[in-house]
């Protein structure tokens, strides 16, 4: 699920160069690790998994994801907020660049393997439904029940890009009119949770008013809170706590309070590390770095090697956590591969494109 989206060096590009704060490093980097865990776990081992599959009384999959949308908001708002004026088409282009290439390429590679390995596998699905994929929205509108050539990306891909759409606005609202925007926010999430309805058959918690309240925070914290009072971070501690114990939230609202919550807690630890030894800031850097690629590549890598092993039921929990071992590494050495291939393949575009435009 990007990472965020967001790659590692987006703060790096701004023109005015800005201070790396390590706790949007780690937040992603959980956020990426969480997401593996939940797809190794679900649907192969939910009566054994490992580490957990339901902590804080959530799926660990809506943590992980509730996590991305914060980061998600606070990263675009740490480097596009400061701005006076957003230009729509430099802004716009950025994000398809960020997106688009490394999304292509691991879809073709993935699939040429599947096709090499079993065959065709979409059945009757309408050639044209490839639009879908070309735009990388075919996760999310496979959650509406229509037969699309998804493959990787999950459903979080294409609601990304539809915060990356309305970011501009939500920027305007978060910068101008803040509270006015959060009164607007909180009615559009009240108002969708009451209703109980959806939109095109989809889960609710895949609707964009439901979502809206995390990607929100993560704008607001970044532009008006900033650090977490030490009132605050253990107030969301024994929050953590007490839903652990007893579960008293459930639902989307359960995963709204539960990641808003454990990103504070979060930040407030990073807080208190301040300046990481090279121990933990070298493993963090380096999936929050690779974070797409991992969210793009693991899910994938994770079906194909259970298949070769169709009696995994039968093993110790020790070799459980070995293949979850081993299934890291192959996310990891294929993520490493992956970014590098498309940083390859976008400045030899890039650079044939300018050769063009030359003569």
């Amino acid at each position: 699920m990007s990472e965020s989206v967001q790659t590692h060096s987006e703060y790096r590009s701004a023109p005015e160069r800005r201070e790396r704060l390590f706790y949007l490093d780690a937040v992603r980097a959980f956020a990426a690790v969480l997401i593996v865990i939940t797809h190794f776990n679900n649907p192969f081992l939910v009566d054994r998994p490992v580490f957990a599959n339901s902590p804080f009384g959530i799926y660990i999959g809506s943590l992980g994801v509730s996590l991305f949308l914060i980061i998600s908001g606070a990263a675009l708002m740490y480097t596009q907020g400061d701005r006076e004026k957003l230009n729509l088409v430099s802004f716009y282009r950025k994000r398809a660049k960020t997106i688009y290439p490394m999304f292509w390429i691991a879809f073709v590679v993935a699939n040429l393997f599947h096709f090499w390995r079993s065959g065709w596998l979409f059945g009757d699905t309408p050639k044209w439904r490839i639009l879908l994929s070309l735009f990388a929205v075919d996760g999310y509108v496979a959650n509406m029940h229509v037969a699309t050539f998804y493959t990787l990306g999950e459903w979080f891909l294409g609601f990304i890009l539809i915060f990356y759409a309305l970011f501009p606005l939500l920027r305007k609202g978060v910068k101008e009119y803040p509270v006015l925007t959060a009164g607007i926010i909180a009615i559009l999430y009240v108002g969708t949770m009451l209703s109980g309805r959806t939109l095109f058959q989809l889960p609710q918690d895949l609707l964009f008013t439901v979502r809206l309240p995390e990607i929100a925070f993560g704008m607001y914290f970044v532009r008006y809170i900033k650090k977490v009072p030490n009132v605050v971070g253990a107030g969301a501690v024994v929050l953590l706590a007490l839903q652990q114990w007893r579960e008293f939230l459930t639902g989307n609202l359960a995963v709204t309070i539960v990641g808003i919550a454990f990103f504070l807690a979060m930040v407030w630890v990073c807080q208190y590390i301040g300046t990481p030894h090279a121990v933990l800031r070298m493993p963090t850097n380096w999936l929050s770095k690779y974070s797409y690629a991992i969210f793009l590549t693991h899910h994938v890598i994770i079906v194909d090697i259970f298949s070769y092993f169709a009696r995994y039921h039968e093993w110790s929990q020790l070799q459980i956590y070995g293949l979850f071992l081993v299934d890291c590494i192959l996310i990891g050495i294929a993520s490493w591969v992956l970014f590098y291939v498309e940083r390859y393949t976008v400045r030899t575009f890039s650079a044939l494109g300018k050769k063009i435009r030359r003569r």
